[in-house]
C-alpha cells in the first residue's frame, strides 16, 4: 500500500501520511515556498558569482534549501519545523551580494566570519523576515561565528550548508568553471535605486 506525504493548509506545514519526500517533491516545495526570494531581482547577482568550486551562489543556496528540507524529512521533524521559514532562510543564508573571490584590497578577508551578518542586512532590505529566518541567516556559520542558531531551522540550514559546501569544494568539477556574466552592472543598478 502506497503511503503519501501532503502539505497541510496550516502555514505550509507537512503532514506525514506515509513515505518520505522525493527529490521532485522537495524541489517543488522549495519553488513554492521560496518563490518570492528566487524571483527577486537582486538574486540575479547571486547567479553571477561563484561560491564554491564551479557552483554559483544562487545554485548553492537552492541546494542548501533542498538539502535542509531533505534532512528535516528524513529526521521526521515536520511537527517541529516551520517549512516556509526553513526554505527562505536557506535561500537567503548567502545573500551577501558580492563575489568574495574578487580582489578588493582585503575588504572580504574575513568573509567566512562576516558574511552571515552581511546576508542578513541585505535580506532585511528586500524581505520581511521572521525571527527564525533572521537568526538562521545570521548564525549559519556556527562554529566559525561564536553564536549558535537559536532554532532548529537554523541548525538544519547550518548543517546543509556545511555538507553542500564540502561537496562543492572538493568536487572534481571545480576545475571546469564556465564564464559567468559580470555582477557589477547589477550591483551598480541596485546602488542607484
Amino acid at each position: 500500500m502506497a503511503e503519501r506525504t501532503r502539505i497541510s493548509p496550516n502555514k505550509g506545514r507537512i503532514e506525514i501520511v506515509g513515505h518520505l519526500l522525493t527529490r521532485t517533491q522537495i524541489r517543488r516545495l522549495v519553488a513554492r515556498h521560496g518563490r518570492e526570494v528566487i524571483e527577486h531581482r537582486r538574486m540575479q547577482i547571486e547567479r553571477c558569482c561563484y561560491q564554491h568550486g564551479n557552483v554559483t551562489t544562487f545554485a548553492h543556496s537552492v541546494r542548501v534549501a533542498c538539502l535542509a528540507v531533505w534532512m528535516a524529512d528524513r529526521a521526521h521533524l515536520w511537527h517541529r519545523v516551520d517549512l516556509k521559514s526553513l526554505i527562505r532562510a536557506a535561500l537567503l543564508h548567502d545573500y551577501f551580494l558580492y563575489d568574495w573571490h574578487d580582489w578588493d584590497n582585503g575588504e572580504h578577508r574575513w568573509h567566512g566570519f562576516t558574511h552571515g551578518h552581511a546576508a542578513l542586512v541585505n535580506a532585511l532590505m528586500d524581505f520581511d523576515l521572521n525571527d527564525i529566518e533572521r537568526n538562521s541567516i545570521e548564525n549559519h556559520m556556527f562554529p566559525m561565528t561564536p553564536i549558535p542558531p537559536r532554532y532548529l531551522e537554523g541548525y538544519l540550514v547550518t548543517l546543509a550548508d556545511k555538507c553542500s559546501a564540502t561537496v562543492e569544494t572538493f568536487s572534481f568539477d571545480r576545475f571546469n568553471k564556465r564564464a559567468l556574466p559580470d555582477a557589477k552592472p547589477y550591483a551598480e543598478i541596485e546602488a542607484r535605486r
